[in-house]
């Protein structure tokens, strides 16, 4: 959680940088200009009071219905939205009261895709879900070709991961396929 908000320019780093490594420019420093490649869904419930539509506006105001449609389908959420009267015009209270801990999760992530960044910061959102639409959320987040940083403690999203990183004792490590595999399926590896 830490490193996704420093990422996000949430916190002031005492030391070291953010920058982000391309292709063609090398190194760019992570300034608040290049917030813009980001979208970010924080750790709890960051839905406000209003309509599902009126939630996922706010990371696209000029957003068609067929738009906000397609997010919460990746989202797996439409399911569920689509039954409330009113569907997307179904009005939620603050902190998504009128849904689950999970509906609300799958909601805020919806309004992430809305803002179409090519790198989407996941911290713990989808804590609430159960693992297979967990599963399904993550595979339709794969399929949108958007670069995800997913900062978890669940490890059943990691054999989705091309890289996974872990925060112990002060410092960031790289693990390898079978470090991965052995938390995956400590029996296995």
């Amino acid at each position: 959680s830490t490193i996704v908000k420093a990422l996000m320019g949430l916190y002031t780093l005492d030391a070291g940088e953010r920058y982000a490594e391309t292709r063609t420019q090398g190194r760019i420093p992570l300034t608040s200009r290049l917030q813009r490649l980001f979208a970010y869904v924080p750790q709890g419930n960051t839905i406000l009071c209003g309509t599902i539509a009126s939630n996922l506006l706010l990371a696209n105001p000029k957003a068609t219905e067929e738009e906000m449609i397609a997010a919460l389908e990746d989202a797996c959420a439409w399911d569920f939205v689509k039954e409330l009267p009113g569907d997307l015009y179904a009005v939620i209270g603050e902190g998504g009261q009128g849904l689950s801990e999970g509906q609300a999760q799958r909601i805020a992530i919806a309004r992430a895709l809305m803002r179409k960044a090519p790198v989407l910061l996941l911290d713990e959102v989808t804590s609430a879900l159960d693992q297979a639409t967990e599963q399904k959320v993550l595979d339709n987040l794969m399929r949108r070709g958007v670069t995800c940083i997913t900062a978890t403690h669940r490890t059943s999203a990691l054999n989705l991961c091309s890289r996974v990183y872990r925060v112990r004792s002060g410092g960031v490590e790289l693990l390898s396929d079978s470090e991965v595999k052995k938390l995956l399926d400590p029996d296995q590896a």
